[in-house]
């Protein structure tokens, strides 16, 4: 069964290797195969990864959407590394992406480094952003 995907005007998609992004009408299209798929709200840019834990997310993402994703696990293991110093608080969170990583289930690794990405923001938002 094909996946239905319907973009807003000028909202991006990740298929395979390359990046799409839609002009200024709504459309629908099916995607039939199996490619990594990333909808733009999941994108995260690499200007973007700012933060210990985005750095994290960034990575992971590059994972999923790359065909040798264990090439990128040392980057990974060194931001986590870093990051585990940095905030022993997000070791829950982390763990639960490194259980999927582990598993080689690196879109749910995604969606858990988007949960880390919340749970650092909670923790340290104010902080990271200079606010007091």
């Amino acid at each position: 069964m094909p996946l239905k995907i319907e973009l807003k005007p000028h909202e991006s998609i990740i298929i395979g290797d390359s990046l799409i992004t839609n002009d200024g009408d709504r459309t629908r299209f099916y995607i039939e195969g199996n490619v990594p798929i990333l909808r733009e709200k999941f994108i995260l840019r690499e200007k973007e990864a700012d933060t210990p834990s985005k750095r994290v997310y960034f990575i992971v993402q590059q994972m999923y959407l790359s065909r040798t994703p264990e090439k990128l696990h040392k980057i990974y293991l060194e931001y986590v590394r870093d990051l585990q110093k940095a905030a022993p608080s997000l070791i829950p969170y982390i763990s639960m992406v490194n259980e999927s990583i582990i598993n080689a289930d690196y879109y749910n690794a995604i969606k858990n480094a988007g949960v880390l990405v919340k749970k650092e923001d909670e923790f340290f938002g104010k902080a990271l952003r200079g606010e007091k």
